[in-house]
């Protein structure tokens, strides 16, 4: 025979980008969160990108690939005596597949070696003109093999099948492995042929009666039904009346409708992938707005939080140590008693004594602030933990844990002592830029007048009579600024704890409105198909 399937689509080269397109953008979405479709979803992700990657794709890449039969099974079928003899050759020994065994057996015309497609060519190919041009025989491994491999190979195998040859015996027909499968090939449009091997005389009517009746029940009535009875000769063989029963149907869908079948596998696949795509759509739509939900409840939580304290929250910052410091500093005889700008104050040895000391408050007031805001932030996240346990789905839970309670800390640490050190560089600003800074400047130096800044920013009036003193200036503005960037600084702190819980939600395919990617790769293919 010379028949060589055609496709018949106008534009196949459209079809190819559109399904390429497909498969990349359906290889992208992530689908993190235990919502309640999530594990349909991503079932059905593989079985699409299983059909994009073995069948769809590479059948329309080539196409005058021929259309592939496989002969599947359970273990013990006797699939390969079918396959020898369909070819009518002892191509595969009996028993060759077995679970050691993990390579496919492809057999094919020799004028049909150039345009084998990826996936035919996965096992040992084998040229023989016994097979009808445009077609191309495949012995799988069995379905239920005991090696996890084979019954992978199987199952890509069966996803690439224009034609499917069912092979099984009255011990195995009822298995409920096989009958899935079978039922997965009808539905994207696969041609199937079901023959039930190794029938004694006894059982025969019973037999045949009952698997018609099952496939009845399946809604597989039309599929041929070939009987091999029972080889009492053990001499592997098929009855020449059924191999040709089975031959004349094989050659009759290679000579008639080789390119029929190929093409209304495809859109019987295509149509799969099409109702695929609005599941993994609005399973998108599912956990985008699971997503939306839990970030609404940290966002909830972190602002309960930020809001504790009102306006003067910074009150709630431990001074009672700076506040002794300050004191003795400032008493008579203390490093800081005389701040006014005079020869006698600019003395080296007390200049060196008041840096020492300023540098002493520096130090608290650093570890005063930073403290507190690692408090605001770890406050935070019990709060946005114990929000989310508290939450209806798996979604809030799932958020919780997701967070490792020691690497939290350490980023909570390193944030607030950025923050903190950020806080007093724009103390610096807000001092330096005072009309009096100058003259401060010589008592205490910058250092030194910037910590006076950010102590009375704090609450300590003995600090703020200081920068009074220093600058000879009214500075209630500046240091409300200072506690303005003090609040600014817990704000981020806050922001940035609660961004880290959210952090495993930050991914495209959660994001509103992520779905329409997926349902425009579902139009265009409807147009096209």
């Amino acid at each position: 025979m010379s028949v060589r399937p055609i496709k018949t689509w106008s534009y196949p080269g459209n079809l190819l980008d559109a399904l390429v397109d497909t498969r990349k953008v359906v290889a992208g979405v992530e689908l993190p969160l235990p919502t309640p479709s999530v594990d349909e979803a991503r079932d059905t992700m593989r079985r699409m990108l299983d059909q994009l990657d073995h069948h769809l794709i590479p059948r329309v890449r080539e196409e005058a690939s021929p259309a592939v039969v496989v002969v599947a099974g359970s273990t013990g079928a006797g699939k390969s005596t079918v396959v020898n003899a369909l070819v009518g050759e002892q191509l595969t020994p009996s028993g060759v597949l077995r679970p050691t065994t993990r390579i496919p057996h492809v057999f094919h015309h020799p004028l049909d070696t150039s345009v084998l497609t990826e996936v035919e060519q996965r096992g040992k190919v084998i040229a023989t003109e016994a097979v009808p041009r445009g077609l191309a025989i495949v012995d799988s491994p069995d379905l239920d093999s005991v090696r996890g491999e084979n019954r992978e190979i199987a199952k890509v195998l069966l996803e690439a099948a224009d034609l499917w040859i069912f092979v099984t015996t009255p011990a195995r027909y009822g298995d409920a492995l096989p009958w899935e499968a079978l039922r997965a090939g009808a539905d994207r449009g696969a041609s199937i042929a079901v023959v039930l091997n190794r029938v004694t005389v006894d059982i025969a009517a019973q037999v045949r009666r009952e698997l018609v009746d099952r496939l009845t029940l399946e809604h597989l009535e039309t599929l041929p039904l070939f009987v091999i009875p029972e080889d009492t000769a053990r001499q592997a063989t098929v009855p020449r009346d059924v191999v040709n029963g089975l031959g004349r149907w094989l050659d009759s869908v290679a000579a008639a409708s080789a390119a029929t079948i190929v093409e209304r596998t495809l859109h019987g696949a295509a149509e799969s992938v099409k109702e695929w795509l609005e599941v993994v759509a609005e399973a998108m739509d599912e956990q985008s707005a699971a997503a939306k939900d839990v970030r609404s409840e940290v966002r909830r939580s972190a602002a309960q939080v930020e809001n504790e304290g009102g306006d003067r929250w910074w009150e709630t910052i431990p001074t009672g140590a700076l506040t002794t410091r300050w004191q003795q500093a400032t008493a008579d005889g203390g490093a800081l008693f005389r701040l006014r700008n005079s020869l006698w104050v600019k003395r080296r040895h007390l200049r060196e004594d008041r840096d020492t000391v300023l540098h002493e408050i520096y130090v608290d007031v650093l570890d005063a602030v930073e403290s507190r805001l690692v408090h605001a932030a770890a406050s935070v996240a019990e709060a946005m933990t114990a929000a989310l346990r508290r939450a209806d789905t798996g979604v809030g839970p799932w958020l919780a844990e997701r967070r490792d309670p020691r690497d939290a800390r350490q980023a909570r640490e390193r944030q607030a002592a950025d923050a903190a050190r950020r806080w007093m560089h724009r103390c610096q600003e807000i001092v330096l830029a005072l009309p009096g800074a100058s003259s401060g400047i010589e008592v205490v130096g910058e250092p030194g007048l910037t910590t006076t800044l950010a102590s009375a920013a704090l609450g300590i009036e003995e600090a703020r009579t200081a920068l009074m003193v220093l600058t000879g200036q009214a500075v209630g503005e500046a240091v409300e600024e200072a506690r303005a960037e003090l609040a600014a600084a817990r704000r981020h702190c806050v922001s940035r704890e609660s961004l880290d819980m959210m952090r495993p939600t930050d991914i495209p395919s959660l994001m509103p409105d992520s779905s329409a990617k997926i349902r425009l790769r579902r139009a265009e293919l409807r147009g096209l198909l």
